[in-house]
């Protein structure tokens, strides 16, 4: 009879570069049990073995690019000036987005969203469902939550000091929502560039101003609500 395989640590590492390869290269609909296999030179076995299935290695795939914009962010050098902060985080976020269009792509995925719901209090009062039934694990879903959270630190961190300092106007118990609304700014801004439709519009409507040009115009609006507080006024919970 014969043993059975052993998967052990290095299977797993190299099953999450080798999906992180093809995710990254061809997209993560490219992403399948069989190809992983294939190119692992393992088998699908291993992959429900060490993972549970593809959905909990989906997860864990969330949770890894998390970590690297999280990383990219948290070691910038920091600035004395948090409105000058904010503009490095920023256009950071946009370098390594721009740097990493699949992996960036993949963050926005079911299992962020489930992820942050469940982890979610009172706070979270609409809830809608994923348009693919994430069954992955809790210990799955909690690499992606905290590696979300600490993703979204520095930025809200630099606003924290900001409000509380008074460089940036506002309530510094404002700063999640504040935060918030930034971070919606940039990514919103960052998909339409990668979606390819942000300078055919701009073109469309008249304006020769390219993506980068805009993306530091929308910034500097940005900054000026801040200090005059133009863009701390958020409804309170």
């Amino acid at each position: 009879m014969p043993r059975p395989r052993r998967y052990d640590a290095a299977v797993r590492e190299r099953l999450l570069s080798d999906a992180a390869m093809i995710a990254a290269t061809e997209g993560p609909s490219a992403l399948s049990a069989r190809r992983l296999a294939t190119e692992s030179g393992t088998t699908t076995a291993a992959i429900y073995t060490l993972f549970g299935g593809m959905d909990s290695l989906r997860a864990a795939l969330t949770a890894q690019s998390l970590q690297d914009l999280g990383r990219s962010l948290s070691t910038l050098a920091p600035e004395a000036d948090p409105l000058n902060q904010l503009l490095k985080l920023a256009r950071a976020y946009r370098t390594w987005a721009l740097a990493h269009p699949n992996e960036y792509r993949s963050i926005f995925s079911d299992a962020l969203g489930l992820a942050v719901r469940r982890a979610g209090t009172g706070a979270v009062r609409t809830v809608v469902a994923p348009t693919v039934p994430i069954s992955a694990p809790e210990v799955f879903l909690d690499s992606v939550d905290e590696a979300w959270q600490a993703a979204m630190a520095p930025l809200n961190q630099t606003l924290r000091d900001g409000l509380a300092s008074g460089a940036l106007q506002g309530d510094p118990e404002s700063s999640g929502a504040l935060c918030t609304a930034v971070w919606a700014t940039l990514h919103g801004t960052v998909s339409l560039e990668l979606a390819g439709v942000l300078e055919p519009t701009l073109a469309s409507l008249g304006s020769e101003m390219g993506a980068e040009l805009f993306f530091d115009g929308t910034l500097g609006r940005m900054v000026a609500g801040l200090v005059t507080g133009a863009a701390t006024d958020v409804p309170q919970a």
